[in-house]
């Protein structure tokens, strides 16, 4: 297979980051995700003043799981090396396609490879904390890789003593600001690809800003529907099926539009319906 163009692959990049962009938590609770990103968290202190006891609570706020998981999904082929998206072949096309100028005075390559590889790269170092009990140490690394691996994206059994230590709760939260830095540093990547794009140092096709990257939830669009008494005619499978002896357009049989039902199928932008006869 030819290696993939490195514009081709920067204006994938810029689709895909457009796509986790409009997921619903990134617009409607951006702050929530950077506080999650920076590992904020809380903690309450409650003291009995005629016993001296005190209990202390750790508090954290974070996304829905469910929505959460979406975000995870859309973010991880940037950390997948077999990607076209992948954030190393990213950067390695976006080096290619800058002038020396450019690299020299405005886009500092290496840093931006530092960052990823500090959110993408190495499990057995802490982001921001360690998980301990009597059987061992995880980092929250670890545990964002057992989320994905054994509760989200897949079901893989989590076989170790520390591993079976750990609950649903403590994977997540890890998970959370481990998939939320990425998110962040994708952020990063993708308004720098921009403002390289509206300075003029980047030349990309324009269309991959404004190509719609979420599917409608609502579909209205013109189309024609062919109607015919149930058993008269096969159901056809191709515009080349469709005998238009049998077959005519709906809005010509007033009875038979009356009795339409549920049964149609789409072909190539034309709805061939049977009438349905009311009980």
């Amino acid at each position: 297979m030819p290696a993939l163009d490195p514009r081709d692959r920067l204006q994938r990049f810029v689709l895909r980051a457009r796509r986790v962009l409009a997921h619903s938590l990134v617009r409607d609770d951006l702050d929530l995700l950077n506080e999650v990103a920076r590992g904020t968290f809380k903690i309450a202190v409650e003291t009995n003043r005629e016993t001296g006891e005190s209990t202390h609570r750790l508090k954290i706020q974070l996304p829905p799981e469910e929505a959460f998981e979406s975000l995870a999904a859309r973010l991880r082929p940037f950390t997948i090396g077999k990607e076209s998206v992948y954030w190393s072949s990213v950067l390695d096309a976006l080096e290619k396609l800058l002038s020396k100028e450019t690299l020299a005075s405005t886009v500092d390559i290496q840093s931006l490879r530092d960052y990823w590889s500090e959110v993408v790269e190495g499990s057995k170092v802490a982001q921001i904390y360690y998980f301990m009990t009597d059987n061992g140490t995880l980092t929250d690394v670890e545990l964002a890789d057992r989320w994905l691996n054994s509760d989200s994206l897949h079901t893989e059994p989590i076989k170790s003593a520390i591993g079976q230590d750990t609950t649903l709760n403590e994977r997540y939260r890890a998970a959370a600001g481990v998939w939320s830095r990425i998110g962040a540093c994708m952020e990063n990547t993708y308004c720098l690809i921009v403002y390289l794009v509206n300075e003029g140092l980047l030349h990309l096709d324009a269309s991959v800003f404004t190509e719609p990257v979420v599917a409608d939830s609502e579909i209205d669009q013109p189309t024609k529907v062919y109607c015919t008494p149930v058993g008269a005619a096969p159901m056809p499978t191709s515009m080349d099926e469709l005998d238009f002896s049998q077959w005519r357009q709906v809005h010509e049989d007033p009875e038979v539009l009356a009795r339409v039902g549920p049964y149609a199928t789409a072909v190539r932008g034309t709805d061939a319906v049977q009438a349905q006869p009311l009980e």
